[in-house]
């Protein structure tokens, strides 16, 4: 699999909308806790990769119910392929631009 954070979502779905007209993202993870998060801007670029498509149904079963196979096109995967991130805590709050950013 090619570096990069890989996201998925259904074809009808707003979202898939937004990224189609714009594919510019920055997109923020969690810990549970919401104490530390990756920040990750970047470009996204959809894919049509049969085996990756397969690889999700079968690392994520509940899809199962949704969508007919990994043929089905509602079934849309799209990666952050390049870009930079970034590390956060509360204690970088109002300095974040001071935070090293890591380039990928």
């Amino acid at each position: 699999m090619k570096v990069g954070f890989y996201f998925h979502t259904g074809s009808t779905k707003g979202v898939f909308r937004q990224l189609k007209a714009n594919p510019k993202v920055e997109v923020c993870i969690c810990t549970p806790k919401f104490d530390r998060m990756i920040r990750v801007a970047g470009e996204v670029e959809f894919l049509d990769d049969p085996a990756l498509r397969l690889r999700l149904l079968e690392e994520r079963p509940f899809l199962k119910a949704l969508v007919k196979g990994p043929d089905d096109p509602l079934l849309t995967i799209f990666r952050i392929p390049h870009g930079v991130a970034y590390f956060w805590t509360m204690a970088d709050n109002m300095g974040e631009a001071e935070v090293p950013r890591i380039k990928f």
